[in-house]
């Protein structure tokens, strides 16, 4: 949506936040095929790269046909059929990885740069899990064998210098006055949205009266509403996360922890992990156990940080383990390689299967979505708040309905002061939502229960008035109110 200017965002833009802004850059330049946009189409061509240069390394490893087939199944059919960036990110260093060892044991300089421009392209997605999976790789790379070689030596410091520069041009992309709101609240708002910090406050009501804020407030910055300064204030939210001191201290580790092991036995992951830990002992090496070892400590370390649970960060993890037994080779005798390979086909089939499952219910479910958007308002801003409207079953990577693109939605989420938003540019006309919601017309709104009882203290509390419903609309499972804070007028 960013990439292209539609939905959520009212200007095309390469800031994409998330991935580095020359990869905005390049996906937004990508002209559509087909009514394909840029952003899918160079979503898929990096899977067709990783896919090609994985099959080539287990080629070149002397996996075997069916050894091979079975990992490619294994391995991609979920990027393949729900295609996600950070995965793609940690692919792509997965296949960088696989390129070095290709380089150590051939010493041709095509592997070596050929995985320094795919460990560059995986920074410039996805930098964080570009960095956690080079990180789990570590043991896995020949260093002994890489660092005296002037080759490598020159191409480090290429790569090197490239990620510098592209950090540099993206950290320089949003220093523009336009820029400066959404980078002082994003810092300042992480911990509410991503690590519960709401929940520590709100135990402190001196701190609460202090800042003049309410639990309500508290509650509706940690549920993504940026919408009114005097809440979202990043000088007020960072101070009174100062007086409560290292969050770590204060959650339930135990139960952070215990998400966090439990998700890696999640159907989406564990055929993955489980194959993984089979291949392991088939093919027992102390280089691939350390690198078992990195992995699961840092799945646990993030549940400890209150984010446990997160497959997408995880999937490309366990993707490198279960390649990671080929690296050396697989001279092994006939019978565990029987065994290796009947491993990767059970696997490959259960995963096949959980997925395909998957697949079909969420086309079934997506179509019900789309076909019970009929009528839906078109080229009139909505308000949607957070998660309340499925963009992933409306918005497919491909075959993008262009009545779809005209839909706008002023989203309440982590863009809401990001300059290409609708929110921010309605904001800027004089047309924000605390604009229009004391309005006789009022807000045209998608949001829970739970969003809208908050909407209604936020009215009591702030604007002195009473939130009611004017009208609702049905659309299929999606429910769209027109709300208006009434405000009674001082006699």
């Amino acid at each position: 949506m960013v990439a292209h200017g539609y939905g959520i965002a009212a200007i095309k833009s390469p800031n994409l936040i998330f991935s580095n802004v020359l990869w905005g850059y390049i996906v937004s330049s990508i002209q559509p095929v087909f009514g394909i946009l840029g952003y899918s189409i160079a979503t898929y061509l990096v899977l067709i790269v990783i896919i090609g240069i994985v099959i080539y390394g287990l080629y070149q490893m002397d996996a075997g046909l069916i050894a091979s087939i079975s990992v490619i199944l294994l391995v991609f059919t979920r990027p393949v059929i729900f295609p996600q960036f950070t995965i793609n990110s940690g692919l792509l260093m997965v296949a960088a990885v696989i390129c070095w060892k290709l380089y150590v044991r051939n010493d041709n300089l095509s592997y070596l740069a050929v995985g320094c421009i795919l460990a560059l392209f995986s920074f410039l997605i996805r930098k964080h899990e570009a960095l956690l999976v080079f990180i789990i790789s570590l043991p896995l790379i020949s260093w002994r064998l890489l660092i005296p070689r002037k080759s490598f030596k020159i191409a480090t410091l290429v790569l090197v210098s490239m990620i510098v520069l592209a950090s540099y041009v993206d950290y320089n992309a949003y220093q523009i006055d336009e820029w400066n709101a959404f980078n002082q609240l994003n810092y300042a708002r992480a911990p509410f949205t991503d690590f519960n910090a709401g929940e520590s406050i709100k135990q402190r009501t001196d701190i609460l009266n202090r800042y003049g804020y309410s639990i309500n407030d508290i509650e509706l910055i940690s549920s993504w509403f940026f919408v009114d300064s005097h809440i979202a204030n990043p000088v007020a939210l960072s101070a009174m996360l100062s007086e409560i001191g290292p969050l770590s201290s204060q959650k339930d580790i135990i139960s952070n922890t215990w998400i966090a092991i439990k998700s890696l036995f999640d159907p989406k992951l564990a055929p993955l992990m489980i194959c993984g830990i089979f291949l392991s002992i088939l093919k027992p090496s102390f280089n691939v156990i350390v690198s078992w070892f990195i992995c699961v400590s840092s799945v646990i370390l993030f549940g400890i940080l209150g984010r446990p649970g997160i497959l997408r960060i995880y999937i490309p993890l366990f993707s490198l383990l279960v390649i990671a037994p080929f690296f050396d080779g697989c001279a092994v005798s006939f019978t565990r390689k029987f065994f290796i390979c009947f491993t990767l086909i059970v696997s490959a089939i259960i995963n096949t299967k959980l997925i395909s499952s998957e697949f079909v219910q969420n086309q079934l479910s997506a179509e019900q979505v789309r076909k019970g958007l009929e009528g839906f308002p078109e080229n009139k801003v909505v308000i949607n708040w957070g998660a309340s409207f499925p963009f992933e079953a409306v918005y497919p990577v491909i075959n993008l309905p262009p009545s779809i693109r005209s839909y706008i939605f002023y989203s309440l989420g982590a863009f809401t002061l990001a300059p290409f938003s609708v929110s921010f540019q309605e904001q800027n006309k004089g047309q924000g939502m605390l604009d229009l919601i004391t309005t006789e017309g009022g807000i045209s709104i998608i949001a829970n229960k739970y969003s809208l009882k908050r909407l209604g203290i936020y009215c009591r509390e702030h604007l002195h008035g009473e939130l009611t419903e004017i009208s609702a609309q049905k659309y299929g499972s999606i429910n769209l109110s027109t709300y208006r804070c009434h405000v009674n007028s001082p006699m």
